[in-house]
Formats: C-alpha cells, structure tokens, sequence
C-alpha cells in the first residue's frame, strides 16, 4: 500500500473494453467498491490498474501501472 496512491477500475459490456466506464478510488485501503449504475442480470467486463501520484516540476502528477487481466462479471 505504501507503493500506490489508489485504483482505477473500467468496466464495459463489451470484451474489447469499448464505450468503457472508469471509476477511481483513491484510498489505496479500500477493497471493494460498489458501481450502482449496472443492469441486473446483464454480464460486464472489468480490469483494474494502481496509480501514484507523485510531483513532478510542482504539479501532482499520476503514474498509472498496466492494466490487469480482464475478467467478466454477471450482475446479481
């Protein structure tokens, strides 16, 4: 935890990530997070990354890692 700032979650009913949705959660502690706006019973795709935010020439920057594998995810 020590090593990012936060997350970012995307989330798309499509595999191919189009008309994606993203989501930051800038604790780092935090574990899971609710996404309300989905349709029951309708399958999604989600893949998450970690950033840090660090200085860069006096501006707060973020610096994003790779994106995890994509998973799919049907609504309950």
């Amino acid at each position: 935890t020590s090593q990012t700032t936060g997350y970012q979650i995307e989330y798309s009913t499509s595999s191919k990530m189009k008309k994606s949705k993203k989501v930051t959660v800038s604790k780092n502690s935090t574990t899971s997070k609710t996404i309300k706006s989905l349709k029951k019973g309708k399958k999604y795709y989600v893949r998450v990354r970690t950033y840090k935010t660090v200085k860069i020439n006096g501006k707060n920057t973020k610096l994003y890692s790779g994106w995890s594998e994509v998973k799919s995810v049907r609504v309950k």
